[in-house]
């Protein structure tokens, strides 16, 4: 009984044996799945030396893919210490043997998302080296093809990582924004602190110019004033007493004016009169002439002492006649020669003392004009320095003396009231600064230059004032020429349109001075750049397809970022809301393995 169960205990455990054994052995020449987090896809090809096959799941010594034949085995590692990504492969028999690298050919062909990579392999060491680098990402599908002993074998693989798939549904969900590599034009940029400010230029401030109190306020702080227009009124003594010393300045004047006119007619007049006389006219001739003429005193005078002389000469002519005819006597004659020659002199002297008393009297006259001018202009300038106007001025004469106190304050620019400090019955002095006014259309944005950078600052140069969310772009218009010896800096500054009256003055703004420009041959935005894995990436387009495209970044200017390799002009790239493919990949567990 013992005997006959030993024996079967025996052969059940031959018979377990042989199972045992031949599942080992099937599973062995079955295809075998991908490893970890790696797609892999069975393909089968019609080949009379060998079937296809995928890599094993398990690892090879060397840490890469083992792909396996019935003679032959292929181990392939991507290899990325201390030097550029390579493929190696190592190929030994089954039980690990090396198969010598002269008497086999492999060649791998990296079926990529929009290129095929074709390597060829040539002997190393102990190892088959790819002739190409295998540049990132490593996402592609591998078709393996080996020549050995007049037989060829292949194997396929997949090693996708950094891809993504999108419907146009979840592109819109997900408000994924495209735009195609370009060239561009990167700039140069000093970025600034700025601080918006009053155009110095366009402020006025509003004071009195005279003593007075308050009688009416017309506009309050923020209004918006006319050059011209009313905006408080006062009554002032002061002011009443200047249009009063101005109207008599006028009336002054005009009495001067007057006064000289009428002595400049009487010495023309009385000119005219000499010149009748020295014709030596009969009176009654030079009478005639000079009846409806205004001569004055000098008429009065000089008459009767031409009508003296006359007598006088003829006298003395009748009296040489005589004498020489022996009728009358030498001392008559003498005597008449006497009283002519007297008469002639007081009437030369005369003539000569009325016309130079004309000319001074005409100098006098035209002096105290002068003087009365002065006066008046005087009087005049003061109201126009008190903000009256001309037309204001002539009203005068027809005003009442009672509004004479009545002063009106007006704007001198168009602008609004940024300070106000008046109020209805306050007493305010002549230099107090009661409104100030400003006009907001244009403001300055000043910012502080440090002294290294002046070299690469000038005059006329790009400004572009980053006031969010626009960008407004001005020039350099101003630039100190001296350096603050505390701060070490030199304060530049532009003029910026603000008409809608957007920028406040008092508020900070981001400048950026551009120095320099140039062309790169591709860029993108910056907004479409991610960090994945330890790449600077953006996510390009294949169809629905997304996938990471490692990049070389150059300079970045705030715009845009120069890409000096990874991508090519022309190619689609997510340019919007990138952060959103990151993290589908991330999620999908596309990581990166060998």
């Amino acid at each position: 009984m013992n005997g006959k169960i030993s024996f079967g205990a025996l052969a059940i455990l031959v018979i377990g044996a042989g199972l045992g054994w031949g599942i080992l052995n099937m599973e062995k020449l079955s295809p075998k799945k991908s490893h970890d987090d790696h797609e892999v896809r069975e393909e089968k090809h019609d080949r009379p030396s060998a079937e296809n096959s995928h890599a094993s799941d398990q690892k090879g010594k060397h840490g890469g893919w083992l792909f396996e034949k019935e003679d032959i085995q292929l181990e392939v590692k991507i290899y990325e210490q201390g030097v550029p990504p390579q493929f190696r492969v190592y190929p030994t028999l089954p039980d690990g043997k090396p198969i010598s690298l002269n008497e086999i050919n492999i060649n791998i062909l990296l079926k990529r998302i929009d290129h095929v990579d074709n390597i060829g392999f040539k002997p190393a060491g102990d190892y088959l080296l790819g002739n190409q680098e295998v540049v990132e990402p490593h996402s592609f599908e591998i078709e393996v093809k080996a020549k050995w002993k007049d037989k060829t074998y292949e194997w396929n693989h997949s090693q996708i990582e950094g891809r993504a798939e999108f419907s146009p549904e979840a592109i819109t969900n997900a408000g994924l924004v495209f735009k195609k590599a370009s060239s561009a034009k990167l700039v140069s940029k000093i970025r600034l602190p700025g601080e918006i400010g009053l155009n110095e230029e366009k402020v006025v401030h509003i004071v009195p110019r005279v003593n007075g109190v308050v009688k009416k306020v017309l506009k309050d702080l923020g209004d918006q004033v006319k050059a011209g227009e009313i905006i408080a009124i006062l009554e002032s003594r002061e002011l009443a007493d200047a249009k009063i010393n101005y109207l008599s300045s006028i009336k002054q004047s005009d009495i001067a004016r007057a006064d000289l006119d009428r002595e400049t007619l009487i010495f023309e007049n009385t000119a005219s009169m000499l010149g009748l006389l020295k014709q030596e006219l009969d009176l009654e001739e030079i009478y005639s002439q000079l009846k409806d003429r205004v001569i004055g005193k000098s008429r009065e005078t000089l008459i009767p002492a031409y009508a003296k002389l006359r007598l006088a000469k003829s006298i003395h002519e009748r009296e040489k006649s005589l004498l020489e005819k022996g009728i009358t006597s030498e001392s008559e004659y003498l005597q008449a020669w006497e009283e002519y020659k007297s008469a002639q002199a007081r009437y030369i002297a005369l003539r000569e003392k009325i016309f130079y008393d004309g000319e001074w009297s005409i100098r006098q006259k035209k002096k105290t004009l002068e003087l009365d001018n002065l006066k008046f202009e005087t009087a005049n300038q003061k109201l126009l320095a008190l903000g009256l106007t001309e037309d204001e001025m002539e009203q005068l004469l027809e005003q009442d003396e009672q509004n004479f106190t009545r002063y009106e304050l007006r704007a001198t620019l168009d602008g609004k009231v940024i300070q106000k400090h008046l109020t209805t019955g306050e007493a305010v002095k002549k230099d107090a600064n009661i409104y100030i006014l400003a006009n907001l259309s244009k403001v300055w944005v000043n910012f502080a230059i440090s002294e290294k950078e002046l070299k690469r600052v000038r005059l006329g140069q790009k400004v572009i004032v980053k006031d969010e969310p626009k960008n407004i772009e001005a020039k350099l218009s101003y630039l100190s020429s001296v350096i603050d010896e505390k701060t070490r800096t030199v304060t530049g500054r532009v003029v910026i349109d603000n008409k809608k009256g957007a920028l406040r003055p008092g508020g900070y703004v981001t400048v950026e001075l551009v120095v320099g420009e140039r062309k790169v041959a591709v860029a993108v935005e910056p907004d479409a750049i991610q960090n994945f894995r330890d790449w600077s990436v953006v996510f390009v387009k294949h169809g629905s397809l997304l996938e990471a495209k490692p990049l070389e970044l150059g300079e970045n200017d705030g715009s845009r970022v120069e890409i000096l390799s990874g991508l090519k002009v022309g190619e689609p790239y997510v340019a919007k809301n990138s952060y959103a493919v990151k993290a589908e990949i991330e999620k999908s567990g596309a990581t990166h393995s060998h």
